[in-house]
């Protein structure tokens, strides 16, 4: 009991949602190793969620959003307390320390929740302020949105052409290093996305300033699209390799067929 009593005054005193690493000492070193970060890991996704909560959900309690944290990052308590496990505590023990931590995470994630929330609602209201001060009429609707549709085809316009480039620049690779490298092609799409990472980090920063989503999230929305890019590039290596195969054994088909159309008849 004097075991999991010491444990927990120190979860409760050390551990902090704004803290990267409590401080563990001395015997309870196998806490700091091997327990804590998967609590650091779970208040970080707990964060992000709670965040992405709050602007989908700006009018909702804490409580309700709450409930929903366990499915969405319950994955790093389960291997919180499977370290606890591996460490001689009983599930008992397990699960006071998981309770206690949590507890004591738990103020700073409803302060995060509330002030993310309380934003949103303000940038809420100040749109609808907006609305309601904006001219009316149809001239003025039409002009809005002429305005929209210009800026669209801009944004588009740009991201398109930054795409564009990424795509050349793959296909432009690929050329130069297919005919002389024998490297399987998933080791080649490495090195070609090494080459044109300048391309492609310019589509990232195009999509994050045009659309105010945040680096981690475009490269989410993008992600399935880029995957199958690089499946496409695969396949594409593959096909450019075979024609290549083709293409050489032609040669030198034609070779001696050449030299035997050309040697003279007997007798001439």
């Amino acid at each position: 009991m004097s075991k999991i009593v010491r444990v927990l005054s120190r979860i409760v005193c050390c551990f902090s949602v704004t803290t990267s690493s409590p401080v563990f000492a001395g015997p309870d070193q196998f806490i700091a190793s091997q327990v804590k970060p998967h609590f650091a890991a779970y208040a970080d996704c707990a964060k992000q969620y709670l965040r992405q909560a709050a602007k989908k959900e700006p009018a909702a309690l804490f409580e309700r959003i709450e409930s929903s944290l366990r499915p969405a990052c319950g994955n790093h308590i389960d291997l919180a307390r499977d370290a606890l496990f591996r460490g001689d505590f009983g599930r008992s023990e397990a699960n006071a320390i998981i309770r206690s931590a949590y507890a004591s995470m738990q103020p700073g994630l409803r302060s995060l929740f509330d002030q993310a929330a309380a934003s949103e609602r303000q940038r809420h209201q100040v749109e609808k302020e907006q609305a309601a001060q904006a001219p009316r009429g149809e001239e003025a609707a039409s002009v809005a949105q002429d305005r929209i549709k210009a800026v669209e085809f801009e944004r588009t316009k740009l991201l398109s052409e930054a795409s564009s480039a990424f795509d050349n620049c793959l296909v432009s690779e690929s050329k130069s290093l297919v005919p002389l490298s024998n490297e399987p092609a998933e080791t080649l799409v490495k090195v070609i996305e090494i080459k044109c990472g300048e391309p492609e980090k310019r589509v990232a920063s195009l999509g994050v300033a045009f659309y105010g989503a945040s680096k981690d999230d475009y490269q989410k929305m993008v992600k399935e699209p880029l995957d199958e890019r690089k499946k496409r590039l695969v396949a594409d290596i593959v096909t450019l390799r075979a024609d290549l195969a083709k293409e050489a054994a032609k040669q030198q088909k034609d070779v001696p067929e050449a030299a035997a159309g050309s040697k003279p008849t007997n007798g001439n």
